[in-house]
């Protein structure tokens, strides 16, 4: 009765961990297909006419002209930079008639947290140059303040609520600003966080680990037996 719950036992472990070893494969190849992607649209030529923008337009290479709205700017909180606190800045940006977020780059917090970091003033018609990206989605511990005031801080860029905010309607992707750009801030955005290398790391690591178990399992039965 002993040796087959420990044959259970070592049945379930070794399931659980080829389980995630197999996701973690899953994982690489979605990575893998994302990188392709960006690398096409990357490599075409820029759209400028934001009434041209495909039905789907992430990931997309973009060169708009228009003007920034100065007056609401929107600091994405929790963005560290080689450990120093900071935030993502955001812009509403006019571009033919339709209004959409511009992610200018990273800006260093002050030291206290009710004071918000001198920003960049847009004057005038400007070119942006850069990808169209999906808006972030990070673990909210709390829900954003009923109580609006600019520099609007907030820990998620959600287009909904912010366009309830500003009274005009966004899009569901953000502009992420090329470093090239001369408007562009620093830059420590980057499309794909976790490379497919690291999740073939990852797999290669429980794939071990279920071995290593079964065989541990494998040995401890057959001394069983001779004993």
């Amino acid at each position: 009765m002993r040796k087959v719950a420990f044959v259970i036992f070592t049945f379930i472990v070794v399931c659980m961990l080829g389980r995630l070893g197999f996701w973690q494969l899953s994982r690489a190849a979605e990575k893998l297909k994302l990188q392709q992607q960006i690398e096409e649209t990357t490599q075409a030529e820029p759209i400028s006419d934001i009434t041209q923008l495909p039905s789907t337009p992430v990931w997309h290479n973009v060169a708009f002209t228009g003007v920034f709205d100065n007056q609401h700017p929107i600091l994405l909180d929790n963005q560290l930079n080689n450990g120093q606190a900071g935030y993502h800045f955001y812009l509403p940006f006019l571009s033919q008639g339709q209004w959409i977020l511009v992610n200018l780059g990273w800006i260093a917090a002050p030291p206290y947290r009710e004071l918000y970091p001198v920003l960049p003033q847009f004057s005038g018609e400007k070119v942006i140059t850069g990808l169209i990206a999906p808006t972030t989605s990070l673990l909210q511990l709390k829900p954003e303040s009923s109580a609006v005031s600019w520099p609007l801080r907030v820990q998620n860029i959600e287009p909904v609520w912010l366009s309830q905010q500003l009274n005009r309607a966004l899009p569901q992707w953000v502009v992420q600003i090329a470093a090239t750009n001369p408007l562009a801030l620093k830059q420590n955005w980057t499309p794909v966080v976790m490379k497919a290398d690291k999740h073939y790391g990852y797999a290669t690591q429980w794939f071990v680990l279920a071995f290593s178990v079964l065989g541990m399992a494998g040995w401890w039965l057959l001394r069983g037996n001779k004993e």
